[in-house]
């Protein structure tokens, strides 16, 4: 660079001493996050996102952390409850200290929180920057509600929410976490719903998708953009449904078995229900289709997540509709055409008293194959090895008269 060059355009020398290439450690209670960072959790309604948050934000505060959780769809009152289900699940006693410490994590309506942080932008910035670590921000509909604006269709709002509410923080040290829902398309089943700059503008993103073995929610990191966060694109962590903790599933682990168990006879009953009666929710999907609760709770998980099903929430209740039907995960076995094959329907010339086909009566009922030698046997023989199909047809053709 000349010595005429402007100030302004010299800029910083790349030195690769200049900084020490060590993982950045996660808060204690967030293994998912580390300080200063932004993440994106994303996955269908109802489907534990909340209550994975909720789980991670106990941890934090017995581990000493200060952390607020700006609530809306959760309520105050259910934030209780559910921190009540914590202690009872994992068998925690609760005592002064243990009070004490979680009291560090507190409940803030969203809607007018959001709506004063907007007009007051470095007040909010102060006040959070003395009094957190972590901000949650569940779910970002309904920030983009208080603040009467477009999240789903609009980059420039959501930009402007970003960097006015958002980046404010993480610049400060503060983490942040925004909760949203995945679009129903099926190529936007791993991303946030809306504005690409949902995923551009995070540090982190990640998708949740139910886990039936063991059971629970399977949360998968998806954009890791700084070279010293704790962990990779790809990294899993389950949070139990039975203990209500997260763990880290280790990358050399057995491959995930949400797949090796799918109740395909019970998803396809769900699917046939909501399809027959839409706005169902999750209690009267299991009286209509009946058996295990727990089995018809998994088949809905799967169906939502897959894309087959949608939720939609009425108060404190989801209501269910049918997005594209499921009829299992069959593959169809039915073959394109073929010009050199012998076509499925046969000539005229043959008699009507052709037996039923193999499988299925002119009721329904089932037709054994039959064993004599009369019974027509159809080749499928190509034009290239030696086979004259015009002659095969006469030939079974002449078959079936002799049977008739």
């Amino acid at each position: 660079m000349t010595n005429t060059a402007a100030h302004w355009l010299s800029g910083t020398p790349m030195d690769p001493t200049a900084a020490v290439l060590e993982p950045l450690p996660s808060i204690p209670g967030f293994p998912i996050l580390h300080i200063g960072s932004c993440g994106v959790i994303v996955g269908p309604t109802g489907r534990g996102r909340s209550s994975f948050v909720q789980a991670m934000l106990y941890d934090a505060g017995l581990a000493g952390q200060r952390c607020a959780y700006l609530g809306s769809e959760v309520t105050s009152g259910e934030f209780n409850a559910r921190a009540a289900a914590l202690v009872k699940l994992r068998g925690d006693q609760v005592d002064d200290d243990m009070r004490e410490r979680l009291a560090a994590i507190r409940y803030l309506d969203l809607a007018s929180t959001i709506a004063h942080a907007w007009v007051h932008p470095k007040e909010w910035v102060e006040t959070v920057v003395d009094s957190y670590a972590l901000i949650a921000i569940d779910p970002l509909s309904a920030a983009a509600a208080a603040l009467d604006l477009d999240f789903d269709k609009s980059n420039h709002d959501y930009i402007r929410f970003y960097d006015r509410l958002v980046q404010s923080l993480t610049g400060r040290g503060v983490a942040v976490v925004l909760v949203d829902n995945v679009g129903h398309a099926e190529e936007a089943r791993a991303r946030a719903k809306g504005a690409s700059a949902k995923s551009d503008r995070a540090d982190l993103t990640f998708t949740c998708s139910p886990s039936a073995a063991p059971a629970g929610l399977a949360v998968k990191a998806g954009k890791v953009r700084s070279v010293r966060a704790g962990h990779q694109r790809g990294d899993e962590w389950l949070f139990l449904k039975d203990t209500q903790r997260v763990i880290a599933r280790e990358r050399n682990s057995t491959p995930d078995t949400t797949s090796t168990f799918r109740p395909t006879t019970i998803m396809q009953r769900v699917s046939e229900a909501v399809e027959r009666d839409p706005g169902l929710s999750k209690r009267a999907l299991r009286t209509a289709v009946g058996g295990k609760a727990a089995t018809v709770d998994l088949a809905l998980e799967l169906l939502l997540s897959e894309g087959h099903i949608a939720a939609e929430e009425d108060g404190q209740t989801l209501h269910h509709r049918s997005l594209k039907p499921y009829r299992g995960d069959t593959v169809s076995t039915v073959s394109a055409p073929c010009p050199d094959r012998v076509p499925d329907t046969l000539p005229a010339t043959v008699s009507d008293r052709v037996p039923p086909p193999v499988g299925g009566g002119p009721d329904g009922d089932t037709v054994s194959a039959p064993h004599n030698n009369n019974s027509p046997t159809v080749s499928h023989s190509h034009n290239g090895n030696g086979h004259d199909p015009d002659a095969e047809l006469t030939r079974i053709g002449d078959k079936f008269q002799e049977a008739s």
